[in-house]
């Protein structure tokens, strides 16, 4: 399966994997989703892209449960993946056998009006090597009638950003509540509208190679809680190990391992003040 999958990413831009997870993993997660969107989409800044005025939105959702980053990095499968196409050979600090990339944004999604196609790898450029997959944890069916996903397969390779006069060629993504969906974030992609009176609610983690920047300021802002729940690995891959450090007094190398990992989150928002230089 991993060597398929990974086969038909390189080929179509994007790749199924069914049944992940089991129905009451799913569940759990969509309850988790549906409490913690009613609970926060009043909180939301009105500085919305065109692309997320649309559509429910549950935003962070790995700071309030790490139920949300267990869906993603638990499955070794996808991990296999994501460090076939991110991990960084000469990330020497961790071993060569453990991630190094980097969560760079986790979201939860429903769609309701048709969404243009376009890139999440911010340009677009034609090379075999990757710098960011995505990842959605399907929570619901997704099909044409409630707004699947589409795509165009082998379109990450156009070295273009989307035309929106391919839309009518885009192939529909539909799949099972238990179903894991992973793409080349360069690839040209939208959703049909939601004809529905219902949610079809997933989960969407983007990774990275870890010198990207992340949509929101992770290591400084995790709750100790969730913190404490995760391991080293997992604690490199929410970008721990690779903070930028304040000014060259406090280090220069951002490529760092489990060893400079600390025991509180609020440590990594303070200054290290470097010990006094012996007379």
């Amino acid at each position: 399966m991993l060597e398929k999958c990974i086969q038909q990413i390189e080929k179509d831009g994007y790749c199924i994997i069914p049944q992940v997870y089991s129905p009451e993993y799913v569940q759990k997660g969509l309850d988790l989703t549906k409490q913690w969107y009613e609970k926060s989409k009043d909180n939301v800044s009105s500085k919305l892209s065109a692309l997320t005025q649309n559509d429910l939105y549950l935003w962070n959702p790995h700071y309030k449960d790490y139920h949300f980053l267990e869906m993603f990095f638990q499955p070794k499968i996808l991990q296999d993946v994501l460090m076939h196409f991110l991990n960084d050979k000469w990330f020497r600090a961790i071993p060569a056998d453990q991630p190094n990339y980097i969560l760079q944004n986790l979201m939860g999604r429903s769609s309701d009006k048709q969404l243009s196609l376009h890139i999440d790898s911010f340009i677009p450029y034609h090379s075999k090597y990757v710098y960011m997959l995505q990842a959605a944890a399907i929570l619901e069916d997704q099909t044409r009638d409630n707004g699947c996903t589409v795509v165009i397969p082998g379109s990450h390779l156009a070295g273009e950003y989307a035309d929106q006069t391919a839309f009518e060629k885009a192939i529909p993504v539909e799949t099972k509540a238990g179903d894991l969906v992973v793409w080349d974030s360069r690839i040209w992609h939208g959703t049909l509208a939601n004809n529905t009176e219902g949610t079809r609610w997933s989960i969407i983690a983007a990774f990275s190679r870890w010198w990207i920047k992340q949509m929101f300021n992770y290591t400084d802002n995790l709750p100790q809680h969730i913190y404490d729940q995760l391991s080293d690995s997992e604690k490199a891959m929410v970008g721990f190990c690779s903070i930028a450090y304040n000014d060259e007094q406090e280090g220069i190398d951002r490529k760092r391992g489990y060893d400079t990992l600390l025991k509180n989150v609020e440590g990594y928002r303070v200054k290290q003040v470097p010990e006094p230089v012996g007379q």
